[in-house]
């Protein structure tokens, strides 16, 4: 079971570098060829990158997320899940690659630097918060991409807007596609953390006996997926302009990983790992 989480820990960039690939070709050489192929070169690198995480969690009898190379890969799993997604339901491939782009990066700094000894924290081996934490790292993920989206948007609109075309962007989706791109992917990343942060309430309530602990990371969480929820709601009900989500959503995206970086750096947290 070693020798195969190794290897296929080892194929992974290779993998992702390929299909990389594939959507280079459709987006800058136009090649329309492969666009019926992507679906099933998607789900198969999900599969693959599905049953690499599920080895090394039998393998180490803990959650794929112990170290900090662990939870760079599951990163890159996250990436391509959301985007799989997203694709399916827009039915459109012009951003493939630079989302995709970018879940190679933690793919291939991680492939090489795996520790394969096995986990002995009782806490990484729960179920219960190994779901926690996934769905918590696939909603982040989720706001990234909804992030990266709007940033294309408002690219987009400013080329539209000045009558300036270049061949980088002129093939991204349309601004509609962009808006809906992004506003999905915040639902999917409101829907998955508020599952997952109710998930790590119940943990803390069964291990610590109180509902709400007063933890750095476990507040700034919740604070943030409040304010997400909040304003996703306010701007579905006052139909505010495709513009002021795009910006909320890059300026959510920047508190939250401000907010993050100042818990890690001033702050202790008994969700610290490693």
């Amino acid at each position: 079971m070693s020798f195969l989480s190794q290897l296929l820990s080892y194929l992974l960039p290779i993998l992702y570098l390929a299909v990389l690939f594939v959507y280079y070709r459709i987006y800058f050489k136009n090649e329309r060829k492969y666009e019926d192929k992507t679906k099933i070169i998607l789900l198969a690198l999900l599969i693959v990158h599905g049953i690499e995480i599920v080895l090394r969690q039998l393998f180490l009898k803990a959650m794929p997320l112990s170290s900090a190379f662990d939870a760079l890969s599951f990163l890159g799993f996250s990436i391509l899940l959301v985007y799989y997604i997203i694709e399916n339901t827009f039915e459109n491939r012009a951003s493939g690659f630079f989302i995709l782009l970018v879940a190679f990066s933690p793919v291939l700094v991680s492939a090489f630097q795996h520790d394969w000894q096995a986990e002995h924290n009782p806490l990484l081996s729960n179920p219960t918060f190994t779901i926690h934490a996934s769905l918590n790292i696939i909603g982040y993920t989720a706001l990234a991409i909804s992030a990266i989206y709007a940033l294309l948007y408002l690219i987009q609109y400013r080329n539209i807007k000045k009558k300036r075309f270049n061949k980088i962007f002129d093939q991204l989706p349309p601004l509609a596609y962009l808006e809906n791109m992004s506003k999905r992917s915040v639902l999917i990343g409101i829907v998955l953390m508020g599952i997952g942060i109710l998930l790590g309430h119940l943990q803390t309530q069964k291990a610590f006996g109180q509902f709400f602990y007063s933890d750095p990371k476990v507040i700034i969480t919740d604070l943030i997926w409040m304010a997400y929820f909040v304003v996703y709601l306010a701007a579905k009900f006052r139909n505010w302009s495709a513009r002021i989500m795009a910006y909320l959503s890059i300026a959510g995206f920047i508190v939250l990983m401000v907010g993050m970086a100042l818990v890690l750096t001033l702050g202790r947290s008994f969700h610290e790992f490693y």
